[in-house]
């Protein structure tokens, strides 16, 4: 019998961080959709954010959020389109501007391609979805043609459970690019003016720091991608995608504020862009920690929090009589007392052959402070 004893490893990804005033906006808005469409709990600066949003805006968002999912699509088509994510408001406003009528017909069939593709993915069959689409064809081309089009757009809105009565006249907003283009310019312009503008000018500092606090972790090698995630961000993606995330060459991390626990990201190629939010540690806080790293890590096992509690017990014991009161190997026993020592909660004297084994009181009284005032926080 033949056997291939040779797999494919997973490439070594790149990795990079960027602050990136549309994709923040983009993401905020997506944020604001949620809350604005769902019963529970969401973040409160969100929450007044969307308090300060005009009649209008909110008349737009309900327009555009069905097409352009909360938004997602507009972040997502923005991140494939523009060549500097880093552009400033002026810049970020004009480049929505130019764009050409062909652009926005790219941009209103990508819409429909992804709502339809995460339909037929990760929904369940909705009869008068299933009706409509007999009489649509999602190829790019053929998306080009109006009444192919408006056919497609009657089948995303029923995907969002837009009453029928309804699908005709909310189809017919999709039939003028220019329209659409507009709305898509007063959106953004009404969540900028709502809350945006001051967030993002009060956080530039904060996000800079963060970026600048990631350089080591960003030039390190992972076994994973998902490591990797959970290195910089301290979250991991709980998705069905990990795998294609796994396989990515490239991600590019975008901190985004009001996210909290959420993660969101987008896969073009083999390029992942991921946002979340950025927990930023103070230069004080991040030196504190790392002087208990060592500590938190001697405590960080059954083994060596009993020969502690027999320390404790105890003014000091040799490693034999360790070895008898927890029916240990020699081998492990050593190997944990090791850990100990090198991380300070141990101390070590020795008398002719015998080394005689004792806690640390100070050190082991500091980590419990450091406890105690991250309780306090």
């Amino acid at each position: 019998m033949e056997r291939n004893l040779f797999v494919l490893a997973l490439p070594k990804t790149e990795l990079d961080a960027v602050r990136s005033l549309g994709v923040y906006i983009f993401t905020n808005i997506q944020l604001a959709d949620y809350d604005l469409n769902s019963s529970s709990a969401q973040n409160r600066w969100i929450r007044s954010l969307s308090d300060n949003l005009s009649d209008t805006a909110k008349n737009d968002l309900k327009l555009l959020r069905t097409v352009f999912a909360h938004g997602v699509i507009l972040r997502d088509f923005y991140i494939q389109k523009t060549a500097d994510l880093t552009m400033d408001w002026d810049a970020f406003i004009d480049w929505w501007k130019q764009l050409e009528e062909s652009d926005m017909m790219e941009l209103l069939i990508y819409g429909i391609r992804e709502t339809m593709d995460y339909y037929y993915k990760y929904l369940p069959r909705i009869p008068v979805v299933e009706e409509a689409m007999q009489e649509v064809y999602l190829d790019e081309r053929q998306l080009q043609d109006p009444d192919n089009r408006k056919k497609a757009v009657k089948a995303v809105l029923l995907s969002w459970s837009v009453p029928i009565e309804k699908v005709e006249n909310n189809a017919a907003d999709y039939d003028s690019l220019s329209d659409i283009k507009e709305s898509i310019i007063r959106l953004i312009r009404a969540f900028w003016a709502a809350g945006l503008k001051k967030q993002w000018e009060e956080k530039q500092k904060m996000l800079a720091a963060w970026v600048r606090q990631q350089e080591s972790l960003l030039s390190k090698s992972y076994r994973t991608n998902g490591e990797a995630i959970f290195a910089i961000t301290g979250l991991y993606p709980d998705t069905a995608e990990l795998e294609n995330i796994n396989r990515a060459e490239m991600i590019t991390f975008v901190p985004v504020c009001n996210m909290e626990r959420l993660l969101s990201f987008i896969q073009f190629d083999k390029h992942v862009y991921l946002m979340f939010d950025p927990q930023i540690e103070t230069a004080g806080n991040k030196e504190k920690l790392a002087d208990y790293y060592t500590a938190f890590e001697g405590l960080g096992d059954r083994t060596r929090l009993q020969i502690i509690d027999l320390l404790a017990e105890n003014k000091e014991m040799f490693a034999q009589r360790i070895i008898q009161q927890l029916n240990l190997k020699q081998s492990t026993v050593s190997r944990h007392l090791n850990q100990l020592l090198q991380s300070g909660l141990v101390m070590v004297h020795q008398e002719g052959n015998t080394k005689y084994f004792s806690l640390n009181r100070d050190e082991l009284k500091k980590v419990a402070e450091s406890l105690h005032s991250f309780s306090n926080m």
